[in-house]
């Protein structure tokens, strides 16, 4: 089931949550929407939902305007962060309830809902634990019987907001594995709110990514960390430094140094340059293009070292990842060559 939203607006009092958003989430797939707090990746999920009604713009699934079909008749499963459970009922009784409460006419016979809920224990791996209540189950156990509740109803689309967010590094770790398990399994098309980058890169097929109520790019997890569209996304996916440097003559150039890396397409004047901790090399001796500094900490990454270091003579500080035979040193002088880097114009990041 496709999902396009087109030119959606939403106000609460004075503050605009969504600001024209425009985004297609295509059938089968698994979006994240990815953002900072009030980016409104949560309003623009329960805007899918039907739990919100926008002020601007509408909401289709597949060829049919849903901006103003009620929340139960929109074929939705929606997970919520702190799971949401009936304390009162079994796991069973939990997944089971969707399908219960329908109507009549439309509800499954006795049989039909324990041999779907068998099925989805099978599946969220819960077999055995159908009769134990909320309180007797792991914060990770009680997320993934919100999940199979979700999908006993078998939704049109599966929504989830922040799904792992309540939950330990540990654990979240091994429920996104999980998650995308599932999503191979079941082919749903799938949207989910998460700020946690990692989460997003490791589980999505695309990412949308927010801010202050607008999207600044839609695109897979090797384009948004990649080529990022806009000074906000560099900044915000991964680890960057901003060094402010200066377009002259094509070339980009840190105070009097060249970097022999080429200017974007703009003219001369004020830029920033974004460097991940790898977009920067050590030299073994001073040539053209070469920077100097000093070490101020080193620390352990996931990748083995890294360092801070301060760039003389003005103090600028850029994040390096050590080579692993390193053998430097705090306050040891350091030489340094920038390989590569994304160019904005400096009046972009302005207000980012």
């Amino acid at each position: 089931m496709e999902i396009r939203v087109e030119h959606l607006s939403k106000d609460f009092a004075e503050t605009a949550a969504l600001r024209d958003v425009s985004v297609t989430v295509r059938s089968g797939e698994l979006m994240a929407l990815l953002g900072p707090s009030g980016s409104g990746k949560t309003t623009l999920l329960r805007v899918i939902a039907g739990l919100e009604v926008p002020d601007e713009g509408r909401v289709l699934f597949g060829d049919e305007d849903a901006t103003h079909v009620p929340v139960q008749n929109r074929g939705v499963g929606f997970v919520f962060q702190h799971y949401a459970l009936f304390r009162h009922m079994t796991v069973t009784q939990n997944i089971s309830y969707g399908l219960r409460v329908r109507r009549r006419a439309d509800r499954p016979g006795a049989d039909e809902i324990d041999t779907r809920v068998r099925s989805l224990l099978a599946l969220v791996q819960l077999e055995g634990l159908g009769a134990r209540f909320p309180a007797q189950l792991s914060g990770g156990q009680r997320q993934r019987v919100a999940l199979a509740r979700a999908l006993a109803v078998e939704p049109r689309v599966l929504l989830l907001d922040e799904p792992f967010g309540a939950l330990d590094a540990k654990v979240r770790k091994d429920l996104r594995r999980w998650l995308r398990e599932i999503h191979e399994h079941t082919g749903q098309t799938t949207v989910f709110v998460t700020h946690d980058q990692d989460e997003a890169l490791e589980l999505a097929d695309r990412v949308a990514i927010l801010k202050d109520g607008r999207i600044e790019q839609v695109g897979t997890p090797e384009q948004v960390h990649e080529t990022p569209a806009t000074p906000f996304v560099m900044s915000f996916i991964g680890d960057t430094t901003r060094l402010p440097v200066r377009a002259r003559g094509g070339s980009l150039w840190y105070e009097e140094t060249p970097l022999s890396l080429a200017a974007p397409d703009q003219g001369d004047g004020p830029t920033d340059l974004y460097l991940r901790p790898w977009d920067v090399a050590f030299a073994d001796t001073a040539e053209a293009g070469t920077l100097s500094g000093t070490i101020l900490t080193i620390r352990r990454s996931a990748a083995g070292r890294r360092a801070s270091i301060s760039l003389i003579p003005s103090g600028q500080i850029i994040e390096v990842e050590l080579p692993i035979a390193s053998l430097a040193a705090v306050r040891d002088p350091i030489l340094l060559r920038i390989l590569r880097g994304k160019a904005f114009p400096a009046s972009e990041q302005r207000g980012a």
